[in-house]
């Protein structure tokens, strides 16, 4: 598993190093929050869920020179001290405060939107076999610390399948593997990281 994992990372340094071709004039330091999760995700979704989530964003968003990384030890230290939870208290009106104590220019904010199963059942001789399905929606929007403006956003939805036999572990309220949860976050975070930077070059297109 942990080479699965490892495997995604690199496909996401990949990818987004492809994207990130220009050099800017000047990088803008930025502050990566953990990936928190709205009101409408399951109740036991915990940031040891989104942990892997918020490495592939952190290993695309550090491949990108338009960005100077901030310390993910640091983010992360302060985001203890002041109890955050993985249901976040940082938006736009409190991330200038949060980002000037991390000495950040820009905080990129990444909140798991929606975690949903489905299931699909059928019979197989011998016994029965269900189809299931987890996928994970994510948005993220990085915010200007002197301004507490959105520069940028993007969104992303991914989906994970398996088929088994018998029944899956519980999650929330919701039946599901907790792998197949894992894969869905992954993925998602990836193709976030990658309409991110892609938002971002559109933007520096248009501006020309």
């Amino acid at each position: 598993m942990k080479n699965f994992f490892a495997t995604i990372i690199a496909l996401a340094i990949l990818a987004t190093s492809t994207m990130c071709f220009a050099q800017s004039s000047g990088a803008m330091r930025l502050g990566i929050l953990p990936v928190f999760k709205s009101a409408s995700v399951s109740a036991n979704l915990t940031f040891d869920d989104t942990e892997i989530a918020t490495g592939v964003i952190y290993a695309g968003m550090a491949n990108c020179p338009y960005f100077e990384i901030l310390s993910r030890t640091d983010v992360d230290k302060l985001v203890q001290e002041h109890e955050l939870t993985a249901t976040g208290l940082i938006d736009e009106s409190t991330a200038p405060k949060f980002g000037r104590m991390l000495g950040a220019e820009y905080l990129m904010i990444t909140n798991v939107t929606g975690l949903s199963s489905t299931k699909k059942s059928g019979s197989i001789l011998g016994g029965s076999k269900n189809n299931y399905a987890v996928t994970a929606r994510m948005a993220a929007r990085i915010v200007e610390v002197e301004s507490g403006r959105v520069v940028l956003a993007a969104t992303s939805s991914a989906t994970s399948n398996v088929k088994v036999t018998g029944n899956l572990i519980r999650v929330g309220r919701n039946n599901f593997d907790q792998g197949l949860a894992d894969e869905a976050l992954e993925k998602a975070a990836s193709d976030l990281v990658k309409n991110l930077l892609a938002n971002l070059e559109a933007k520096k297109r248009a501006s020309r």
